[in-house]
């Protein structure tokens, strides 16, 4: 099939460390973008997915070990709403670092954490990152 279909996708290419710091110097002094400071270094530092890391719940995270548990996520279609669904493979189901940086932004968010509407995803609950109305953040 390759001969057939041109393979057209640009690579995807990582910051650097210091185009991580300067954005994170930037979201972290900005008035509007200062909010998804913890969401985007957490993202930075433990290179999960955006649906893995809404579907976080305070389970999922061990301090004690540093770890996060990946074995869900969470998705939102405009047709179903909500829904949980498992890794796409194997390794998809992993135990990733957390580093300082993330144990200190995963602390700021439970403690910074409002109550939100108590929805319950096929039965995970509690979820860290919720949006303004109190419901969970989906990708």
């Amino acid at each position: 099939i390759n001969e057939v279909i041109n393979d057209d996708t640009v690579p995807k290419v990582p910051l650097t460390p210091e185009q991580e710091k300067e954005l994170l110097d930037f979201m972290q002094s900005d008035p509007v973008y200062a909010k998804y400071y913890d969401e985007v270094l957490i993202l930075l530092e433990t290179g999960l997915r955006v649906s893995e890391l809404c579907g976080l719940t305070p389970a999922d995270l061990n301090f004690e070990k540093r770890f996060v548990n990946v074995d869900h996520q969470l998705l939102r279609s405009t047709e179903d709403g909500y829904y949980i669904e498992a890794p796409k493979t194997d390794s998809g189901y992993r135990q990733v670092p957390m580093s300082a940086a993330a144990y200190k932004a995963f602390q700021r968010v439970l403690h910074g954490r409002k109550n939100g509407k108590g929805v319950v995803v096929d039965g995970y609950k509690g979820f860290l990152f919720l949006n303004r109305d109190g419901l969970p953040k989906a990708a």
